[in-house]
Formats: C-alpha cells, sequence, structure tokens
C-alpha cells in the first residue's frame, strides 16, 4: 500500500460536551470508527457503517449492541460527528474535558449482500487494505458448522466476531494460532482450543 493514510487514521480531540461535534481530518469517510476516552476511564466505543451510526458495541466487555442517541451522530466525507449523552454511565465521545482518540478504517462504504458463503452476510469491503466488515444473522442452534462471505478475495489473516443481541465474548481468529483455536478479545486467556467460534 503506497499510502496506507488512505485506509486507517488515527485523530484526537477533546470534548466539548455538544451534540453533532465534527472530527475531521481523517482524510476520508471512514467506515469503522473505534473511540476511546483517554482521560477518563470511559469505554471503548465501536461504530461502523454496516451496522449504522447509532449503534454502539464495546470491545473491552461482553455487552450486547445498544442503539445510542447523541453519542455517534454519523460518518462524514473527512471524519465523524460525535455527542454527549449524560444518561450513560460510561459510553463517551465526547464529554466536556475528556481527551480521546479514534482509529478510524476504510472499508468498501455501504454494505452489500453477500452470498458466498451457507448464509448472506452484508459485506463492506476493502480489498485493497485488506479489510472488511459483515454482519449475518446463524440459524445454528446449539451446534454445527456456518460459513459466511467476507468480500476480501482471499483468506483472512485474522478475524474478529461478536454476538450483537446477547452478551457474549468476542471471539478471535488469527492464521498464527491456528483453527480451532480462539482467543478472546476482552480477555487475558489462553487461546481455547475449540471449534465453538472458528472451524478449518
Amino acid at each position: 500500500i503506497v499510502d496506507p493514510g488512505k485506509h486507517f487514521k488515527t485523530v484526537l480531540w477533546t470534548g466539548d460536551g455538544n451534540d453533532g461535534r465534527g472530527i475531521t481530518g481523517v482524510g476520508f469517510q471512514p467506515d469503522l470508527v473505534w473511540v476511546k476516552g483517554r482521560t477518563a476511564a470511559e469505554w471503548h466505543n465501536l461504530y461502523d457503517v454496516v451496522r449504522g451510526a447509532g449503534k454502539g458495541i464495546y470491545p473491552n466487555d461482553t455487552y450486547y449492541e445498544e442503539t445510542l442517541t447523541e453519542t455517534f451522530d454519523s460518518f462524514d466525507n473527512n471524519g465523524f460527528s460525535v455527542g454527549y449523552n449524560s444518561a450513560y454511565s460510561s459510553v463517551f465521545t465526547n464529554k466536556s474535558g475528556t481527551d480521546y482518540v479514534a482509529w478510524c478504517w476504510k472499508a468498501g462504504g455501504a454494505a452489500v449482500s453477500n452470498s458466498d458463503g451457507s448464509i448472506t452476510s452484508q459485506v463492506s469491503a476493502n480489498q485493497t487494505a485488506g479489510f472488511s466488515i459483515a454482519t449475518f444473522t446463524t440459524t445454528l442452534n446449539g451446534s454445527g458448522t456456518e460459513t459466511f462471505g467476507h468480500g476480501l478475495g482471499k483468506a483472512p489473516s485474522m478475524v474478529i466476531v461478536k454476538a450483537r443481541n446477547l452478551n457474549a465474548s468476542w471471539g478471535v481468529y488469527h492464521k498464527d494460532v491456528g483453527p480451532t483455536k480462539t482467543l478472546y478479545l476482552q480477555l487475558t486467556n489462553l487461546p481455547n482450543t475449540s471449534s465453538y467460534h472458528w472451524g478449518d
């Protein structure tokens, strides 16, 4: 990649407590934004274009997806817009006086339907950078195997999965750990030898 800044950028700001605060300087319209307060004990927040701007999910915890108001308002041409809602106890993006960081990734814009797997997924993929976001609804109840398309055109080196509608661990696959081995994003556990998350 000649210019990595066209696919990934980090930005910093200090919260002012207002809604509709535009954070600029990303250089592209991000498709995944990971926000964290740097000077306060606040949760990590993830927002992506596939699920929608107001849908928060938290990589430091097993908590399910929430619809949040006045927190992450939109994905913009040169960044994104955030707000502040005092009703949330630890999920903030623009609390007055708090310093924030956001890591921004470019995927492929609006999601498209992908039927490459045994179940259909909604995918935003950036093949140049080797990065994609996918959502799908499993049909399994207890055990079994399913596959879903990711739009990258070749096998990914790392995959992170999270159930959106229930409390559950973030399952992580990495090629160097191997198939049927699971790491957990929010835990310090050693890899779990199990096909619960990942097959071959």
